[in-house]
């Protein structure tokens, strides 16, 4: 099952054309900070920050090694389930 979280940042959010700079640079952050713990895939998309979180990862230790990160404000674990082909 895939686990993830979609991590939603505080005071960053920019209007300008150097927005990306800041963001690029909240996602170098969120991976060095996953890095400590275990081999996690950070991506930035649409204003957003996604955390692929491998099969062994702690929930516990995850949520306590992205709190550090300066900015992160909002933290969604999320789930991904199986799609019928009824849906």
């Amino acid at each position: 099952m895939y686990r993830a979280f979609l991590i939603k940042y505080a005071e960053i959010g920019l209007k300008g054309k150097n927005r990306y700079i800041f963001e690029n640079a909240l996602r170098d952050r969120v991976q060095a900070a996953l890095d400590r713990i275990g081999r996690y895939h950070v991506v930035r998309e649409q204003g957003r920050i996604f955390v692929e979180c491998p099969e062994d990862s702690d929930y516990d230790e995850t949520v306590e090694a992205l709190q550090k990160v300066h900015h992160v404000n909002i933290m969604v674990f999320s789930k991904e389930v199986e799609q019928h082909e009824d849906d």
